[in-house]
């Protein structure tokens, strides 16, 4: 009896082990497609590139992060479609044939379209999964449009951090002190007074805010609180500034 007793408890024993869930590992993963004959140098074509991390284990909070990872490349690039793309691959065709459709429509038409993805890890580590999103897109019109984004995750759950898991409520205040400093707008004064856009005249923190080994990136993209003309407004903080408003503490070591 006690033999079969034994034998039940390893048997646990290892089954609780091959449950336990693996740290997560990433992968590159690439993809390009071009019109026919494509050369964007001489026009009448499209080209789009992608490049992003995805998480190879076979669990929940692998595919809630690629999943998120997924959503936001195809809202980047395919902000206005209505249809609802489900995979990069589809998002990358639809570029493609978008193209031809206008260019079909409009046959004097012979400017490029591009569209290029550069995703890759800020920071890393049992805390925190921070990612950055450097994108390009023209589609026509005067300019081509440059982005910068972030995807803050929850490492053991798979979630997207929220802002108010992430900061004290005073973080705002004092970053509106030092944004208000560095562009010489007054303590009393309109934030708005220099000629910036924020909408109903109130400070906001930028969508964009990520993490580093050094801190802190706090990034408004050109046309969020400006015109194209002034371009991106970009804060780099180090975390002794910023550690005593942090709730998660990235760890001193970076996972690699």
């Amino acid at each position: 009896m006690k033999k079969y007793l034994l034998i039940l408890l390893l048997a646990l024993i290892f089954a609780g082990c091959e449950q336990e869930e693996k740290p997560l590992h990433f992968t590159n993963y690439s993809i390009e497609k071009s019109s026919d004959n494509c050369n964007p140098e001489e026009g009448d074509c499209a080209f789009i590139s992608i490049s992003y991390p995805v998480a190879e284990n076979e669990n929940k909070v692998a595919s809630k992060i690629n999943e998120e990872i997924r959503s936001h490349i195809i809202e980047i690039v395919d902000y206005q479609e209505e249809e609802k793309l489900v995979s990069v691959e589809e998002l990358a065709i639809n570029f493609i044939e978008n193209y031809k459709t206008n260019a079909r429509d409009f046959s004097a038409y012979e400017l490029p379209w591009e569209a290029t993805i550069f995703a890759e890890f800020t920071r890393r580590d049992a805390a925190l999964i921070s990612i950055r999103f450097n994108s390009r897109m023209f589609t026509g019109g005067a300019h081509g449009y440059s982005s910068i984004s972030y995807l803050n995750f929850n490492p053991e759950t798979g979630d997207l951090y929220s802002y108010n898991e992430l900061f004290t409520p005073e973080f705002k205040r004092f970053f509106e002190e030092k944004f208000r400093k560095d562009q010489g707008i007054g303590e009393e004064d309109s934030i708005n007074s220099t000629g910036l856009f924020f909408e109903d005249d109130t400070f906001v923190l930028p969508e964009n805010i990520g993490f580093t080994e050094e801190g802190l990136v706090l990034h408004y993209n050109a046309y969020e609180i400006a015109s194209y003309a002034e371009g991106e407004f970009s804060y780099r903080l180090p975390y002794s500034d910023v550690g005593r408003f942090l709730k998660i503490v990235p760890e001193e070591a970076p996972l690699q």
